[in-house]
């Protein structure tokens, strides 16, 4: 991973009150933000969606808080089928 180490990202994710990160993925940018969620304002809504284009989803999650939902995002294989661990040597974070 460029601009972050691996541990510093999700360390950001856990600590900093919620994601808010650009990067670079496979010729591709990804914005990652979290908020409460609209429609049930004691969760927490994390998503991941391309920035150009049509803005495309790639991960959503509807969580009690953010560790359950950078749990949920560890585990997804978001990544041309590859999780954030498997991917990450390709990943430039631009901004977070």
């Amino acid at each position: 991973m460029k601009g972050n180490t691996l541990a510093e990202f999700i360390n950001d994710l856990l600590t900093m009150g919620g994601p808010e990160k650009e990067f670079e993925y496979n010729g591709k940018r990804y914005l990652m933000e979290s908020q409460a969620y609209e429609q049930d304002p004691t969760l927490v809504e994390f998503v991941i969606f391309e920035c150009f284009g049509d803005e495309n989803y790639i991960f959503r999650c509807h969580g009690k808080n953010n560790a359950e939902c950078v749990e949920q995002f560890e585990k997804a294989k978001l990544f041309d089928g590859k999780t954030i661990y498997e991917a990450e040597q390709d990943i430039t974070v631009l901004f977070g």
